[in-house]
C-alpha cells in the first residue's frame, strides 16, 4: 500500500510481463491504494510466441493474457494500455493472426501501433532474409489500427453515464476545454469557461469517442 500521506495520485509507468509476474501479489495489493490510478501499460508487442523470441522478449503471449486476468479480476475496470509491433521479421501471417486475435481475446482500452524497421547494431538488422516487404508492414499496420478502433469504441461504451469525481490536468486542444482524469485514469473533456486545471469536479459521461471521454459537470 501508499504510506506518503498527502491527497496525490500516482500513474504507474510501463512494465514488461516478465517483470511483473515476480511481484504480482504485491502490485495487486499496492493498487488496491485510492491513491494509485487504476492503470496498467502492459506491453505484448506480438501475440506470438516465435516472434517474441526472436524480439528476445521474455514472455509469453499466455503469460501476458493472464497477467492482465489476474488485474482485471481485481480491477474489473482497469484502463489497460498495451504495445504492438507489426512486421518484426519472420512475422507470417499467421504469426500476424494471431496478434490481432489476441488483442480481440483481451481488448485492451490503449494501444500504441509501430511499424517494424530495422536499427542497425541491432539483432533485427541482421534478419535481413527474413524481413516482411513494406508494403505488407503497412497493410498489417492499417488493419490492426481499423481493429483497434473498433476495441476501443466498444470498450468505451461502459462508461458512458458514468458519475463520478476527476482531477483537471491538463487544457484541451480547444479553447474553453479541460481534460480530467477518473480513477482508471480515462481522459475526460469537458467544456467549461471556468478555469478548472488542478481541480477536482464531479462529472457524467455523456458521449464516447475512440480517444477520450466527453463530459458534463454535476
Amino acid at each position: 500500500m501508499v504510506a506518503v500521506e498527502g491527497d496525490f495520485k500516482i500513474r504507474v509507468g510501463m512494465m514488461t510481463p516478465n517483470l511483473v509476474v515476480p511481484f504480482l501479489e504485491n502490485l495487486l495489493e499496492a493498487f488496491e491504494s485510492e491513491k494509485i490510478f487504476k492503470f496498467l501499460h502492459l506491453p505484448v508487442q506480438s501475440g506470438d510466441d516465435g516472434v517474441l523470441h526472436r524480439m528476445r522478449r521474455f514472455y509469453t503471449a499466455q503469460e501476458f493474457c493472464e497477467t492482465v486476468s489476474t488485474f482485471r479480476k481485481t480491477f474489473p475496470d482497469l484502463t489497460l494500455s498495451t504495445d504492438v509491433i507489426v512486421g518484426f521479421p519472420g512475422e507470417t501471417q499467421k504469426a500476424f493472426e494471431n496478434t490481432i486475435e489476441l488483442l480481440q481475446e483481451v481488448k485492451p482500452d490503449i494501444v500504441n501501433v509501430s511499424k517494424f524497421f530495422a536499427r542497425p547494431k541491432t539483432s533485427a538488422w541482421d534478419m535481413q532474409n527474413i524481413a516482411v516487404e513494406k508494403n505488407e508492414i503497412k497493410r498489417r499496420s492499417t488493419e490492426t489500427a481499423k481493429i483497434i478502433k473498433q476495441l476501443i469504441m466498444e470498450r468505451n461504451q461502459r462508461w458512458l453515464g458514468w458519475n463520478g469525481e476527476i482531477l483537471v490536468d491538463e487544457k484541451g486542444k480547444v479553447t474553453g476545454s479541460w481534460i480530467g482524469r477518473n480513477f482508471a485514469y480515462k481522459p475526460i473533456v469537458l467544456r467549461e469557461s471556468a478555469d478548472l486545471l488542478g481541480k477536482k469536479v464531479q462529472v457524467k459521461v455523456v458521449k464516447v469517442c475512440p480517444t477520450h471521454l466527453v463530459g458534463m459537470l454535476e
